[in-house]
């Protein structure tokens, strides 16, 4: 009750202050001669690129999306509605950020049009995936090996990743409080970190490792997360603070001062940014005031010997940016790929498939976890090759409800790139399920696609591929988020035992080479 009188006062105070500090006198749109379509492409592509309404069936359409979409045109009289589910904490960082309009920016009448065009036009059900490779059972070249973690605890992972240098496995748990445990490679666990909030990264390249925290890891506004090191006497040593849910960091010497300098991914919720931060200063450089940066690399895309920035954006606007280097720190933007605001991207690699000298991109979209909870025939994995002038085309798709990760590596140490992938948002009614996929590279864009029995003992958001016992061939770690609700949580089938934080995929590729 009381919270709830708090976030009342908020929002009143905030409107009061935000209409007395509004000095132009406001003109209420007036209502065009435009067709719903023109429309749309005016309106919804100023915030990102059109969506077609068949991406959508109509009840999500009307129900969910264009409700939520009128907040930000300043169409909802109800402010309470369109807080919901805020803490009044967030309020004034929404309000500096003007997310939601107090007043309209189009007529009703206009958004009238462009409602009735997407319901028009949209499937009554939504489509259904293209015909694909069938995914076979069983993967023969790798040992299965489950991970417990935390005893008696349902799994609650945010972060895995392989340390090959110091031969051992680092995994991070989220809860009341955040731990960061290492395994050795006999999956016996050496070591237990307390973290200030779930960890999102970690790099290894320095003598203290480099850990990211996302301050709080559910959708905000606040600037909670921190980028701090930690030394062998488990010290840790604040590095940057007040970061807006950060997912990932990338290290370079960017703006060539002999000095490593960082880039972060502040993913962030209504608001967010992508920037870079020097090394001497930790000065920032805003790259996008964007919400939904998900990861960057850093690599000379042109030719100049200047390290360029390849990230890409998740949230509205999404697609994938190159920032050119054009010396002295500074960088020029350009969009090399774009995606509806729909799609969910959720990650990409580089990656050289066809081994002609230029850097590819591998991408995954299947983020689920918005206003449009459905099965998405859109949603997988894509190979976009590049020219040789930084153009991509789309030249490979595997639909995958729910994409989360793909990385490439060759597993079967036959010569060419394969894809492993995980999907967080299922179809519980696949059999077999895809909550992993290994595509086996065949050549000219064709790919055999396998999972094994024990993947649909977990819900995988997170995944590292690298060769974890440096015996030559790659091998895959899974780990393992279950959230109650979610459609096919509830189906885990594992009796009394509690399902695996993690599962290890050791590839035995190379021993069985040496065998032979």
């Amino acid at each position: 009750m009381f919270n709830r009188l708090l976030f009342i006062v908020a929002v009143c105070l905030l409107w009061n202050c935000s209409s007395s500090n509004k000095k132009e006198t406001y003109i209420p749109p007036v209502p065009s001669n435009k067709t719903g379509k023109e429309l749309a492409q005016t309106y919804c592509s100023s915030c990102h690129q059109l969506p077609s309404p068949d991406l959508l069936d109509k009840t999500t359409w009307e129900r969910s999306v264009l409700p939520k979409m009128s907040y930000r045109l300043g169409l909802e009289p109800d402010i309470f509605k369109v807080y919901n589910g805020m803490s009044p904490e967030e309020l004034p960082i929404l309000a500096a950020a003007n997310v939601f309009p107090e007043k309209p920016v189009i007529a009703p009448e206009d958004w009238a049009k462009i409602i009735k065009y997407y319901i028009d036009n949209a499937p009554e059900k939504p489509l259904p995936q293209a015909p694909k490779e069938k995914v076979s059972l069983g993967l023969s070249n790798f040992r299965v090996v489950e991970i417990q973690g935390i005893p008696n605890k349902i799994p609650y992972v945010t972060f895995v990743k392989f340390n090959p240098a110091q031969k051992n496995i680092y995994i991070g748990w989220r809860g009341l409080q955040s731990f960061l445990k290492i395994f050795d490679l006999g999956f016996t666990q050496t070591d237990s970190l307390s973290v200030p909030s779930p960890v999102s990264d970690i790099d290894f390249s320095t003598k203290n490792n480099r850990v990211l925290t996302m301050g709080l890891m559910d959708p905000n506004n606040f600037s909670k997360g921190s980028l701090f090191e930690i030394n062998a006497q488990k010290q840790q040593k604040p590095i940057i603070e007040s970061l807006q849910r950060p997912v990932q960091a990338t290290f370079g010497d960017l703006n060539q001062d002999g000095q490593e300098d960082f880039i972060l991914c502040n993913f962030g919720n209504e608001i967010g940014k992508l920037a870079w931060y020097d090394g001497k200063n930790k000065q920032e450089h805003l790259l996008k005031a964007l919400p939904g940066a998900r990861n960057t690399f850093i690599k000379d895309m042109n030719g100049d010997n200047l390290p360029d920035i390849v990230a890409l954006m998740t949230q509205a606007r999404e697609g994938i940016f190159i920032f050119y280097n054009k010396g002295n720190g500074n960088f020029e933007e350009k969009q090399v790929l774009s995606f509806p605001a729909v799609y969910g991207s959720s990650y990409m690699e580089l990656a050289d498939f066809n081994k002609d000298g230029f850097v590819d991109i591998l991408y995954t979209n299947g983020d689920n976890a918005d206003f449009s909870i459905i099965l998405k025939s859109y949603h997988g994995i894509r190979i976009f090759m590049n020219d040789g002038k930084n153009n991509f085309k789309q030249t490979y798709f595997y639909p995958m409800f729910g994409a989360s990760k793909a990385m490439a590596a060759d597993f079967d140490l036959d010569g060419d790139l394969d894809i492993a992938a995980i999907s967080f948002f299922t179809d519980p009614t696949q059999k077999p399920h895809e909550d992993f996929l290994l595509l086996d590279n065949q050549g000219n864009n064709q790919f055999k696609v396998a999972t094994f029995p024990e993947a649909t003992h977990g819900k995988w958001m997170v995944m590292d591929v690298g060769d974890m016992d440096q015996d030559g061939d790659a091998d895959i770690i899974l780990g393992s988020f279950l959230r109650r609700g979610m459609p096919d949580v509830e189906q885990l089938n594992m009796g009394r035992k509690l399902p695996p934080s993690a599962i290890i995929l050791e590839n035995k590729k190379r021993t069985a080479k040496a065998i032979l």
